[in-house]
Protein backbone atom coordinates (compact mmCIF):
# COMPACT_ATOMS: atom_id res chain seq x y z
CA UNK A 1 0.00 0.00 0.00
CA UNK A 2 1.06 3.22 -0.52
CA UNK A 3 0.64 7.09 1.45
CA UNK A 4 -2.98 7.31 0.27
CA UNK A 5 -3.95 3.46 0.59
CA UNK A 6 -2.99 3.81 4.47
CA UNK A 7 -4.83 7.07 4.84
CA UNK A 8 -8.04 5.42 2.36
CA UNK A 9 -8.47 2.51 4.39
CA UNK A 10 -7.39 3.49 8.23
CA UNK A 11 -9.94 6.26 7.21
CA UNK A 12 -12.30 3.13 6.78
CA UNK A 13 -11.56 1.29 9.61
CA UNK A 14 -12.59 4.46 11.79
CA UNK A 15 -15.36 5.11 9.60
CA UNK A 16 -16.63 1.30 10.95
CA UNK A 17 -15.33 1.31 14.30
CA UNK A 18 -17.89 0.80 16.85
CA UNK A 19 -18.18 4.12 19.32
CA UNK A 20 -18.00 2.21 22.36
CA UNK A 21 -14.64 0.21 21.14
CA UNK A 22 -12.95 3.49 19.73
CA UNK A 23 -13.66 5.05 23.09
CA UNK A 24 -12.07 2.30 25.29
CA UNK A 25 -8.98 2.97 22.59
CA UNK A 26 -8.71 6.27 22.95
CA UNK A 27 -8.87 6.54 26.67
CA UNK A 28 -6.81 3.83 27.12
CA UNK A 29 -4.00 4.69 25.01
CA UNK A 30 -4.39 8.33 26.66
CA UNK A 31 -3.95 6.99 30.10
CA UNK A 32 -1.97 4.24 29.30
CA UNK A 33 0.73 6.55 28.05
CA UNK A 34 0.89 8.32 30.81
CA UNK A 35 0.71 5.91 33.91
CA UNK A 36 3.02 2.88 32.49
CA UNK A 37 0.96 0.44 33.85
CA UNK A 38 -2.33 -1.38 33.32
CA UNK A 39 -4.73 -1.57 35.84
CA UNK A 40 -7.20 -4.83 36.37
CA UNK A 41 -10.29 -2.53 35.13
CA UNK A 42 -8.38 -1.08 32.74
CA UNK A 43 -7.49 -4.93 31.43
CA UNK A 44 -10.68 -5.60 31.66
CA UNK A 45 -11.82 -2.90 28.96
CA UNK A 46 -9.23 -4.23 26.93
CA UNK A 47 -10.69 -7.67 27.29
CA UNK A 48 -13.92 -6.21 26.20
CA UNK A 49 -12.34 -4.50 23.19
CA UNK A 50 -10.46 -7.47 22.18
CA UNK A 51 -13.22 -10.15 22.78
CA UNK A 52 -16.23 -7.73 22.20
CA UNK A 53 -17.74 -10.53 19.80
CA UNK A 54 -16.97 -12.96 21.98
CA UNK A 55 -18.62 -12.97 25.08
CA UNK A 56 -18.78 -16.31 26.68
CA UNK A 57 -14.93 -16.66 26.36
CA UNK A 58 -14.17 -12.77 27.33
CA UNK A 59 -16.59 -13.23 30.25
CA UNK A 60 -14.22 -16.21 31.07
CA UNK A 61 -10.98 -14.79 30.99
CA UNK A 62 -11.65 -11.29 32.43
CA UNK A 63 -13.10 -13.77 35.59
CA UNK A 64 -9.62 -15.54 35.55
CA UNK A 65 -7.97 -12.15 35.30
CA UNK A 66 -9.67 -11.37 38.64
CA UNK A 67 -8.24 -14.51 40.35
CA UNK A 68 -5.04 -12.86 40.72
CA UNK A 69 -4.26 -9.82 42.84
CA UNK A 70 -4.50 -6.20 41.08
CA UNK A 71 -1.01 -5.38 42.29
CA UNK A 72 -0.25 -8.03 40.27
CA UNK A 73 -1.15 -7.05 37.09
CA UNK A 74 0.14 -3.69 37.62
CA UNK A 75 3.67 -4.85 38.23
CA UNK A 76 3.37 -7.55 35.52
CA UNK A 77 2.43 -4.67 32.83
CA UNK A 78 5.16 -1.82 34.65
CA UNK A 79 7.57 -5.24 33.71
CA UNK A 80 6.66 -5.41 30.48
CA UNK A 81 6.46 -1.89 29.31
CA UNK A 82 9.84 -1.65 30.79
CA UNK A 83 11.41 -3.72 27.76
CA UNK A 84 11.91 -2.94 24.47
CA UNK A 85 11.70 -6.75 22.86
CA UNK A 86 8.34 -7.57 21.70
CA UNK A 87 8.72 -11.24 22.05
CA UNK A 88 9.87 -10.69 26.10
CA UNK A 89 6.83 -8.30 26.24
CA UNK A 90 3.86 -10.73 25.20
CA UNK A 91 5.88 -13.28 27.31
CA UNK A 92 5.17 -11.27 30.35
CA UNK A 93 1.88 -9.92 29.40
CA UNK A 94 0.90 -13.51 28.75
CA UNK A 95 1.68 -14.60 32.22
CA UNK A 96 -1.47 -12.95 33.81
CA UNK A 97 -3.91 -15.17 33.80
CA UNK A 98 -6.79 -14.77 31.00
CA UNK A 99 -3.79 -12.92 28.44
CA UNK A 100 -3.31 -13.98 25.07
CA UNK A 101 -0.79 -13.28 22.92
CA UNK A 102 -3.31 -11.42 20.96
CA UNK A 103 -4.78 -9.36 24.13
CA UNK A 104 -1.39 -9.16 25.06
CA UNK A 105 -0.95 -6.92 21.91
CA UNK A 106 -3.63 -4.94 21.93
CA UNK A 107 -1.79 -3.66 25.58
CA UNK A 108 1.23 -2.63 23.95
CA UNK A 109 -0.92 -1.08 20.85
CA UNK A 110 -2.76 0.87 23.36
CA UNK A 111 0.23 1.83 25.52
CA UNK A 112 2.11 3.31 22.59
CA UNK A 113 0.41 3.36 19.92
CA UNK A 114 3.32 4.93 17.45
CA UNK A 115 6.01 2.02 17.91
CA UNK A 116 2.97 -1.34 18.70
CA UNK A 117 0.18 -2.39 16.65
CA UNK A 118 -2.74 -4.90 17.14
CA UNK A 119 -1.62 -8.70 16.38
CA UNK A 120 -3.88 -11.56 15.67
CA UNK A 121 -4.71 -14.31 13.29
CA UNK A 122 -6.05 -12.05 10.68
CA UNK A 123 -2.70 -9.28 11.22
CA UNK A 124 -1.23 -13.13 10.32
CA UNK A 125 -2.90 -13.59 7.55
CA UNK A 126 -3.64 -10.35 5.97
CA UNK A 127 0.75 -9.97 6.13
CA UNK A 128 2.14 -13.17 6.27
CA UNK A 129 -0.96 -15.17 4.49
CA UNK A 130 -0.91 -17.71 6.66
CA UNK A 131 -4.46 -19.05 8.24
CA UNK A 132 -3.73 -19.66 12.15
CA UNK A 133 -3.13 -18.37 15.17
CA UNK A 134 -0.97 -15.66 16.39
CA UNK A 135 2.33 -17.21 17.91
CA UNK A 136 4.76 -15.31 20.39
CA UNK A 137 7.28 -15.04 18.01
CA UNK A 138 4.77 -13.74 15.07
CA UNK A 139 4.68 -10.26 17.12
CA UNK A 140 7.95 -8.95 16.30
CA UNK A 141 7.36 -9.96 12.53
CA UNK A 142 4.63 -8.27 12.07
CA UNK A 143 5.93 -4.98 13.81
CA UNK A 144 9.20 -5.23 11.26
CA UNK A 145 6.77 -6.37 8.25
CA UNK A 146 4.34 -3.23 9.23
CA UNK A 147 7.39 -0.32 9.45
CA UNK A 148 8.64 -2.08 6.04
CA UNK A 149 5.40 -0.93 4.92
CA UNK A 150 4.62 2.47 5.62
CA UNK A 151 5.11 4.67 3.44
CA UNK A 152 6.11 7.37 6.32
CA UNK A 153 3.86 9.76 8.39
CA UNK A 154 1.76 7.25 10.13
CA UNK A 155 2.08 5.42 13.35
CA UNK A 156 2.05 1.68 13.44
CA UNK A 157 -1.12 1.14 14.91
CA UNK A 158 -2.49 3.31 11.84
CA UNK A 159 -0.79 1.12 9.41
CA UNK A 160 -1.89 -2.24 10.76
CA UNK A 161 -5.74 -0.92 11.07
CA UNK A 162 -5.11 -0.18 6.97
CA UNK A 163 -4.29 -3.56 6.72
CA UNK A 164 -6.64 -5.15 8.46
CA UNK A 165 -9.40 -3.33 7.00
CA UNK A 166 -8.14 -4.45 3.68
CA UNK A 167 -8.43 -7.98 5.16
CA UNK A 168 -12.00 -7.52 6.42
CA UNK A 169 -13.05 -6.10 3.08
CA UNK A 170 -11.76 -8.38 1.25
CA UNK A 171 -12.67 -11.56 2.96
CA UNK A 172 -15.41 -10.52 4.45
CA UNK A 173 -14.38 -11.36 8.04
CA UNK A 174 -14.11 -9.86 11.70
CA UNK A 175 -16.97 -8.28 13.33
CA UNK A 176 -16.97 -5.37 15.83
Amino acid sequence: MDHDDIKKWSEQYDANYDPTLKEIEETLTITLGEQHYITQEQLEKVMQWKLNAQRGRRDRYIEWMYEVPAKFVQRISEAAFLIDDPKLQLKTLTSMPGIGPATATVVLAFHDPTNYAVGDRYMVAALFGEDRALGLSDYPRILTELRERNPGGFDLRTVEKAYYQQYRDTYDVGRW
